[in-house]
C-alpha cells in the first residue's frame, strides 16, 4: 500500500509517475463525452470533473421513478466538528488501513478536520486535525465565513498516488498560514511536509506586492491538471481592499514545491488603492479544458472609479490562463463593469463552466454569470474582451437571475446538450443549439420558489445524475438556502430538492437535510454529491445521507436524528435618535453609518447602531440610482448619506458590510 510512504518518495522514479500524473489529469480534463457505463463511478474533484459539468453520469440506482417520498430518503446523520462549505468527494472500493475496502466520502470541515466515513452506513473510517481553524475576528471580523475560518475550498483526489490535496488555515495565536496538504487516502496522514502558500508579484509601477493571509480566503475549490495543484484566493469580502487582490498558484502535484503564480489586479498606488477582482465563484472551482488552459471568474474592483486596464486589471471578468499561468490566453469583461462595482453586484459570485467540445462552427463554449443576472455563453478560442459602451462581444446573454451559484451540463435522453443555471429564477434548462446558429433556447424550469433563500442570496449550485443517456434516469439535485438565518448552532434549515432532468416543473422530492448559521451574512455555498445510489449533503457539523429506504443498510454508526433547527433572530429596531446626534462635527458633507437593517417602509430604511440606537436613512436616491443593496432584516449594512437643513438623512449608497467589528457592544 501507498500510504506509509511520503509523496516525494512516491515519485523518486520520477519519470514514470509524472508521465502518468500527466496523462491521468490531461484525461481527466477531456472526460465528459459521457455514456452509459453501468459502473459507479468516484467524485474526485468539485463538480464530478475539471469541465465542472455536475453529471454524475454513471448513476445506476437512482432515477426519476424512484427518487420520490415513498421510496427514497434520509438514511443516515454523521456528526461533524465544524462547519462545511466543501463539496463532498468520494473514492469507491478504497483501502483503509487495518480495516480493509470501503466506499468512502471525504468530508472537510472549517474546523480544518477531514473525515473519511462509510459511505453507506456513515461510520468514521479516520479523522485528521490539521491545526486550529482561523477566528473570524481575526480576519477583520468578516463574517462571510462564520465563526471561524479552516478548510474552505473543496479538495482534489489523485487516486493514483492514493492522495488527497487540501489547503488548511491555520492559526498560531498571532497569525495565519495558508497550508497545502497531500494527505494519504488510507489513514488521513501527511504524505509529506505540508506546503506554506507564500509569494509575491511585481506590480506594473514597479513595487511589490506580497501576499497576506489575514486578509483573503481560500474559497473556490482546488484544481490537479498539468501535473499541478491549483489554489486561488479571493479576499475577505471587500474589507482592506488595499491589501487584497484575487490571486492563483500552481505547486507540483509530485512535491507541493511552488511553480507559478498569477494576480488578477497588477495595478500599483498610482493609479487606485482598491484592488480586490477576488477569485471567489461561490466555492465553484477554477475549471480547464483539453489543452490544460484555466478559467476563472473575477469580482468587483475600485467602486469609485473605472479601474479596468488591459495588461493590468480585470475586474468583473472570466479568465482563459495558459496552464503555466504565464499567458492570458483571452478574457471576457462586461462593457457595464464599474456599474456593477458601484453596487457590489459583480461577477465573481458565480463560477464558470466548460462545456465539452460541441459539433458546428463554435465547437469550444463556456458559461459564466454573476449578481445581476445575466448568463454569458462565450466562445473559448475568443471569449469577448471589452466593449466601453457596450454591446458585449459573446455568443448570447441569457437572463437567469441574481446567482451566488454555478452552472451545469448534462446530455439529455433525446441526445442533446444541456446547460442548467442556478440563479435566482429558478433552476433552468436551456438546450444548446449548435445549428444553423449556436444558442441556448428554453427548454424548463423549476420556477423560482425552490431556490428563494435570504433575498440576498440569491440561486444555487446544481448537480445531475443519470445513467448516461437511458430514459428517465436524469435527475437534476440542488441545495435551498436558508430562508431565516440565526446566529445559534445548529442554525436554519437547508432543503434538498430532486427534479426530473427531462422536466423541470415535475419536482420528484423535497426535504429538509441540514442546517446552516449566520445565513443572514454567510452564503451556503453547498452542492450535493451523487454516487452509486447515495446522495451526500454536508452543512453545519453535520453530514446526511439519502438513498432507497428498501437499501437502508444496518448501520454501524449511530443513526443519529438530524438536530432541530434554531429559531430565527429576532430583529428589532432598539430607540430612534437623530442622524445628526451619532454623527462628529455638522451636517455638511458624506457622512457614513454602520449597523443592521432592522426594518424597512417603502424607501425608509431603519438602521440598527451600536449603544441601543437606530436611525431612519431616506433610500429613494440610491434605489434610483441602483446603488443599494436588497435589505433584509438583519444584514449589516454601510450606509452613505448626507443630511438635510431638517436633520434628515439621505441615502447616496447601500453596501453589504461584511463585517461585524463595529456591530460588537
Amino acid at each position: 500500500m501507498t500510504s506509509s510512504r511520503s509523496l516525494r518518495r512516491l515519485v523518486t522514479p520520477g519519470i514514470l509517475i509524472t508521465t502518468l500524473l500527466l496523462v491521468a489529469a490531461t484525461l481527466l480534463a477531456q472526460a465528459p463525452a459521457k455514456s452509459p457505463t453501468g459502473t459507479p463511478q468516484d467524485v474526485l474533484t468539485y463538480h464530478g470533473d475539471n469541465f465542472r459539468t455536475g453529471w454524475f453520469s454513471a448513476e445506476t440506482t437512482l432515477n426519476a421513478s424512484n427518487v420520490n417520498a415513498q421510496s427514497f430518503g434520509l438514511l443516515q446523520t454523521v456528526a461533524l466538528d465544524g462547519r462545511v462549505d466543501a463539496e463532498p468527494l468520494v473514492a469507491l472500493q478504497q483501502p483503509i488501513d487495518g480495516q480493509g475496502v470501503h466506499d468512502v466520502v471525504y468530508v472537510v470541515t472549517e474546523n480544518n478536520s477531514v473525515y473519511a466515513l462509510d459511505a453507506s452506513d456513515g461510520s468514521t473510517l479516520w479523522q485528521h486535525n490539521f491545526g486550529t481553524a482561523v477566528p473570524y475576528e481575526y480576519k477583520d471580523y468578516d463574517d462571510n465565513v462564520f465563526p471561524l475560518m479552516g478548510i474552505l475550498g473543496t479538495p482534489v483526489i489523485d487516486r493514483t498516488v492514493n492522495a488527497m490535496y487540501v489547503v488548511a488555515d491555520v492559526y498560531n495565536g498571532s497569525t495565519d498560514s495558508f497550508l497545502l496538504h497531500a494527505i494519504s487516502l488510507s489513514n488521513g496522514n501527511d504524505l509529506g511536509p505540508a506546503t506554506i502558500i507564500q509569494f509575491s508579484v511585481k506590480l506594473l509601477d514597479g513595487t511589490v506586492w506580497t501576499f497576506s493571509p489575514r486578509v483573503h480566503l481560500q474559497r473556490a475549490g482546488l484544481l490537479e491538471a498539468n501535473g499541478s495543484i491549483y489554489v486561488s484566493f479571493g479576499s475577505n469580502g471587500d474589507i482592506e481592499p488595499n491589501m487584497s487582490r484575487g490571486s492563483i498558484v500552481r505547486y507540483g502535484a509530485s512535491t507541493l514545491r511552488g511553480q507559478s503564480r498569477a494576480i488578477t489586479d497588477r495595478l500599483g498606488d498610482n493609479v487606485s488603492s482598491y484592488y480586490l477582482s477576488s477569485i471567489w465563484q461561490s466555492g465553484y472551482a477554477p475549471a480547464t479544458d483539453a489543452t490544460g488552459d484555466v478559467y476563472f471568474s473575477t469580482g468587483n474592483s475600485d467602486p469609485n472609479r473605472p479601474t479596468y486596464s488591459p495588461n493590468g486589471n480585470r475586474p468583473d471578468s472570466m479568465l482563459r490562463v495558459s496552464g503555466d499561468l504565464k499567458k492570458l490566453r483571452g478574457s471576457f469583461t462586461t462593457y457595464n463593469y464599474f456599474q456593477l462595482d458601484q453596487v457590489d453586484a459583480d461577477m465573481g459570485s458565480g463560477g464558470m463552466l466548460v462545456l465539452p467540445d460541441q459539433p458546428g462552427n463554435i465547437p469550444h463554449l463556456a458559461v459564466a454569470g454573476g449578481k445581476d443576472g445575466r448568463a454569458f455563453l462565450m466562445n473559448r478560442d475568443h471569449l469577448g474582451g471589452y466593449t466601453d459602451g457596450g454591446p458585449d462581444k459573446v455568443v448570447q446573454t441569457i437572463d437567469m437571475g441574481s446567482c451566488w451559484c454555478g452552472p451545469a451540463y448534462f446530455v439529455g435522453a433525446d441526445g442533446a446538450a444541456r446547460v442548467l443555471t442556478g440563479g435566482n429564477d429558478g433552476i433552468t434548462s436551456w438546450k444548446l443549439q449548435t445549428s444553423p446558429s449556436v444558442q441556448l433556447v428554453f427548454d424548463s424550469s423549476t420556477g423560482p420558489d425552490p431556490v428563494y433563500g435570504l433575498a440576498e442570496n440569491g440561486g444555487t449550485i446544481p448537480v445531475v445524475s443519470s445513467n448516461g443517456t437511458t430514459p428517465g434516469s436524469a435527475v437534476v439535485w440542488f441545495i435551498q438556502r436558508p430562508t431565516t438565518s440565526s446566529d445559534q448552532d445548529p442554525g436554519t434549515p437547508i432543503v434538498l430538492h430532486a427534479f426530473s432532468g427531462a422536466d423541470l416543473s415535475q419536482e420528484l422530492f423535497s426535504s429538509q437535510a441540514g442546517t446552516w448559521t449566520h445565513a443572514v451574512n454567510s452564503n451556503a455555498n453547498l452542492v450535493p454529491t451523487v454516487a452509486n445510489g447515495k446522495v451526500y449533503v454536508a452543512s453545519n457539523k453535520q453530514l446526511q445521507i439519502f438513498g432507497l429506504l428498501s437499501g437502508r443498510p444496518s448501520t454501524k454508526a449511530s443513526a443519529a436524528k438530524a438536530p432541530a433547527p434554531s429559531l430565527p433572530d429576532v430583529v428589532s429596531c432598539p430607540r430612534e435618535v437623530a442622524p445628526l446626534a451619532v454623527v462628529e462635527g455638522g451636517a455638511s458633507g458624506v457622512h457614513e453609518f454602520h449597523g443592521r437593517v432592522c426594518q424597512v417602509s417603502g424607501n425608509q430604511l431603519r438602521v440598527a447602531l451600536t449603544g441601543q440606537q437606530s436611525i431612519s436613512v431616506d433610500v429613494t436616491r440610491a434605489l434610483a440610482q441602483h446603488r443599494s443593496v436588497l435589505l433584509t432584516p438583519g444584514r449589516p449594512v454601510k450606509v452613505r448619506a448626507t443630511i438635510d437643513e431638517k436633520g434628515l438623512a439621505h441615502a447616496q449608497r447601500v453596501l453589504h458590510a461584511h463585517v461585524l467589528r463595529e456591530l460588537r457592544p
